[in-house]
C-alpha cells in the first residue's frame, strides 16, 4: 500500500510541475506594452513594409506582431483611437494580409500614429 500512495504522490508532484509553467505562459499574452512603445513597435513595423526591409514572410511576422501588441495596448490601457479600431480589426483576422494589404495598413499606421518622420 506505500508504495501505490507513493507512486501517487509523485505522479501528483510531477503533474503539478508539468502543467505550472504552461499556465503562467498562457497568461503572457495578457501582458501589454505601454500604449506609446507599442505604438513606436508597430511605426517601425510599418516603415520596414513601406521600405520593404526584409522578406515579405518576415515583414508579414514583423506587421502581425506589432498590430497584435498595439491592439493588445490599447484594450489594456482603455485607449480608444482609430489606430486602435485598425489594429484590433486586423489582429482579429484569421487570414493574413498580402503584400498589398500590409503596404495600406502601414501607410494608415504612419497617417493615424503620426510618424515624425513623415511629417516633416
Amino acid at each position: 500500500m506505500p508504495t501505490t500512495m507513493h507512486r501517487l504522490l509523485l505522479l501528483f508532484i510531477v503533474s503539478t510541475a508539468w502543467m505550472g509553467p504552461s499556465v503562467g505562459a498562457s497568461q503572457s499574452w495578457k501582458r501589454a506594452l505601454p500604449l506609446p512603445e507599442a505604438s513606436q513597435q508597430a511605426l517601425t513595423a510599418a516603415n520596414a513594409v513601406i521600405n520593404q526591409s526584409g522578406s515579405e514572410e518576415c515583414l508579414r511576422g514583423k506587421l502581425s506582431n506589432a498590430i497584435v501588441r498595439l491592439s493588445n495596448s490599447c484594450d489594456v490601457s482603455g485607449h480608444s483611437s482609430t489606430a486602435c479600431e485598425l489594429a484590433s480589426k486586423i489582429a482579429g483576422q484569421e487570414s493574413e494580409l498580402s503584400m498589398g494589404e500590409m503596404l495600406a495598413t502601414s501607410e494608415a499606421l504612419l497617417d493615424l500614429l503620426g510618424d515624425p518622420a513623415t511629417s516633416n
